[in-house]
């Protein structure tokens, strides 16, 4: 689940924006809280918003982030906001994604939710709305008072899909050479991550019948997804595996052992994503 101290001031948002919040779906490594007992560590939190809902609230929601805190971080153009936690060192932060099909123009990323508040255009962001489900989400508010949260958590194909695209994304590293090492240190998470949302399912038939799906709505966007997976997990060697492999020997020391270690994982991990491909 979301570690202490976010978890507190996630409860906070959730109990100030009350019925508003329906409208907000996690996404990205905190969601992968909600679906493997081990998942890496991760305090920021994305949230998928539905534009359209939430355009038709009455609630403000920049006003009621500055109520609680919260400021713009800079240079994140009003999709990212963060405040300082009361007696730490942390922060909490929370970005904003939305379907890409509402962005304010071709070349713009962003999204128009309320005035004062924009969200990064996000592809796929629709069906990760729509492939969502609720989870519980208890402990206290920063009083220390005690709360029970409904909290809308992307499925895990939901997941996986958002996770394909951003790994195709950095792997491509599209920023330019300025941000080619963050890109390739991204692509290795994300691969990772792809690999651990998978290996926790414990009916992979069921799972890839979901993926699949998912994409009744959108079948262009169901035909590229498919593609990158073939593309980047297809073979042993195919990138999602390589940039796999690098994420696991990062710290690891190279030695006999811990190579044979690594070679029967990627062949595990391989193989498990073979399933997930197209007969």
């Amino acid at each position: 689940m979301i570690p202490e101290p976010q978890k507190t001031y996630v409860l906070e948002l959730l109990y100030a924006l009350g019925t508003t919040a329906d409208e907000f779906v996690v996404a990205g490594a905190q969601a992968m809280k909600f679906m493997m007992e081990r998942a890496r560590a991760t305090k920021d939190i994305d949230f998928v918003l539905d534009v359209v809902r939430l355009r038709s609230e009455p609630q403000l929601l920049g006003a009621q982030l500055e109520k609680l805190g919260y400021a713009v971080v800079d240079g994140s153009r009003n999709f990212q906001f963060e405040k300082p936690i009361p007696n730490s060192r942390e922060t909490m932060r929370i970005e904003f994604m939305a379907p890409e099909e509402f962005k304010r123009a071709e070349r713009d990323f962003r999204v128009d939710i309320q005035k004062g508040v924009h969200a990064r255009a996000c592809t796929g962001g629709t069906i990760a709305v729509a492939e969502s489900e609720i989870h519980q989400l208890t402990g206290r508010l920063p009083d220390g008072s005690d709360f029970t949260a409904q909290l809308r958590v992307t499925k895990p194909h939901a997941l996986v899909m958002l996770k394909l695209l951003a790994l195709d994304d950095r792997y491509r590293n599209v920023r330019g050479p300025a941000e080619s090492r963050h890109d390739r240190e991204e692509a290795r998470t994300h691969a990772a991550d792809i690999v651990a949302i998978v290996s926790a399912q414990t009916n992979l038939s069921h799972f890839k019948e979901g993926f699949e799906r998912q994409f009744e709505a959108d079948r262009a966007l169901g035909r590229h997804v498919l593609q990158v997976l073939d593309e980047y997990f297809g073979r042993n060697i195919s990138p999602g595996m390589l940039v796999y492999e690098e994420f696991l020997v990062a710290d690891s020391p190279i030695e006999r052992d811990a190579r044979q270690q690594v070679a029967q994982e990627i062949e595990r991990s391989h193989q498990l994503m073979k399933t997930l491909l197209p007969s």
